[in-house]
């Protein structure tokens, strides 16, 4: 399972993305030292700046379950689009 914890831990121990991490956040490397052992917190106002550090995005579940529902029947489904069922179901 993806978690912001295990994004960040990985991130920062990497020495390839923790430059770009740290530079996001303003940190040094004492700041990241402390946060990995749980000495330091993230502040509000970092958060949106550690996930985009991390290429995460926050999406409700409600979104996803909307492209699921739409990958299963074909976003772009002519069948569908032309009343004649989905694509590929026998409808």
């Amino acid at each position: 399972m993806l978690s912001i914890e295990r994004g960040l831990r990985a991130a920062l121990t990497n020495p390839k993305e923790s430059p770009r991490i740290i530079e996001a956040l303003n940190w040094d490397g004492s700041q990241v030292s402390r946060f990995l052992s749980g000495q330091l917190g993230l502040t509000i106002d970092k958060v949106d700046a550690a996930l985009g550090a991390l290429g995460y995005v926050c999406v409700k579940p409600k979104y996803l379950d909307a492209m699921a529902t739409l990958c299963q029947v074909g976003a772009n489904c002519e069948c569908a689009r032309r009343g004649m069922g989905e694509c590929g179901s026998g409808n």
